[in-house]
């Protein structure tokens, strides 16, 4: 920034009262400017200076004391926190948490520049790091009001040591009211975290080559549906009304199908009817090496859950269960979603699912709805 300072003889009107008050004046301008640029260069160079934030998706460090975490409150956390991802064919855990305590980031600052924090602290306790912690991150007017007012259990910050990292405060007067605050408040942590991950998904599903722009197009030529395919996929299968796209490796097949049908009244939403198409397409094109194979849906002995949402202005039912392989031992966790495209009168059907023997399948199965989240009808946005 440049600032001129023009020179010029008083007039004959100004007292020599005057010239000093319009010299201090000027003075005051020049040191308002000085002082401004300093503390903009301190705040610049500050957040310069924070690395960016590493880990992986759904992993969440759990920061309070051991005595917390190692008691009634740990046990409500880790119920909560690795409650079983749905729906998978062996348990895993929504989250990959891990317990820190402050004197832990102090004593490895590199642990400060993880990703994901969940500090959580009972107020009451003035005398607990993560309470003291917590009370120099919150302010003294809003720490006065986590004492009294219940209500008040929650906030989220983000960069408090890195760039793109993001810490949730989770606090309660006692004991017993923090068990409660994470109770209550879990599902919207939940959700936070899981939008935090995003973006990392997303590049881990398509930083590699980007997306398929042949398949993409074809998805929207046949469906009126622009989604984004990942660049890895291949074609499998193309049939009227038929698509079938996969992605093999070593050590899974993740894989896409979509079909369409005419719209005819609210009962194509029904759990059952969604089971039933896929389970039509999985006896007439997905097979396996044994005779008389085909995959099918085992909703009678394994969970099956079902949920509604809006999505890119398009209303979905979401169904998550597993798959199996009749006459053959083969099966794995699936997803099928069915979007109304009102403006065509139709409903488009999509339905993902991986194999994977041995393998954890919650993070593959993630990189799937990543990519169905991108589904959107071009006449509908345009509405």
């Amino acid at each position: 920034m440049h600032l001129t300072v023009t020179n010029r003889m008083p007039s004959s009107n100004q007292s020599p009262k005057n010239m000093n008050h319009q010299a201090k004046y000027i003075l005051l301008q020049i040191l308002s400017v000085m002082l401004l640029a300093s503390c903009d260069n301190e705040l610049t160079k500050s957040f310069e200076s924070k690395p960016i934030a590493m880990g992986r998706i759904n992993d969440v460090v759990i920061l309070c004391d051991k005595n917390i975490f190692e008691g009634s409150v740990g046990d409500t956390l880790v119920k909560y926190f690795e409650s079983a991802y749905p729906v998978l064919p062996a348990e895993e855990p929504i989250f990959d948490i891990r317990h820190m305590t402050p004197e832990d980031l102090n004593a490895k600052p590199l642990k400060r520049e993880l990703r994901t924090y969940v500090l959580v602290a009972d107020v009451a306790d003035t005398a607990s790091t993560t309470t003291k912690m917590l009370r120099q991150d919150l302010g003294e007017e809003r720490f006065a009001k986590a004492l009294k007012d219940p209500a008040f259990t929650s906030l989220a910050g983000q960069n408090k040591w890195a760039r793109e990292q993001m810490i949730i405060y989770l606090f309660g007067n006692g004991k017993e009211n923090l068990a409660k605050a994470i109770r209550e408040n879990f599902p919207t942590i939940a959700s936070r975290i899981n939008k935090h991950d995003q973006k990392n998904l997303s590049a881990t599903v398509f930083g590699i080559k980007d997306h398929n722009q042949e398949l993409s197009k074809l998805v929207l030529d046949s469906f009126g549906m622009e989604m984004r395919i990942p660049g890895l996929y291949k074609l499998a299968v193309n049939k009227p009304n038929f698509l079938w796209l996969r992605l093999d490796s070593k050590q899974m097949n993740q894989s896409i199908v979509i079909r369409r049908f005419p719209y005819k009244d609210k009962e194509q939403f029904s759990m059952d009817n969604i089971i039933k198409m896929r389970n039509e397409y999985g006896r007439e094109y997905i097979h396996s090496g044994f005779a008389d194979s085909y995959m099918t849906t085992n909703n009678e002995d394994l969970p099956t859950y079902q949920y509604t949402y809006t999505q890119n202005n398009v209303y979905v039912r979401e169904v998550r269960g597993i798959w199996e392989m009749e006459n053959d031992f083969m099966g794995g966790p699936f997803i099928s979603y069915l979007l109304h495209n009102d403006a065509k009168g139709e409903v488009v059907f999509i339905d993902v699912f991986v194999f994977a023997p041995g393998e954890e399948k919650r993070d593959f199965m993630q990189q799937l709805d990543c990519i169905v989240k991108t589904a959107r009808f071009p006449q509908i946005l345009k509405n």
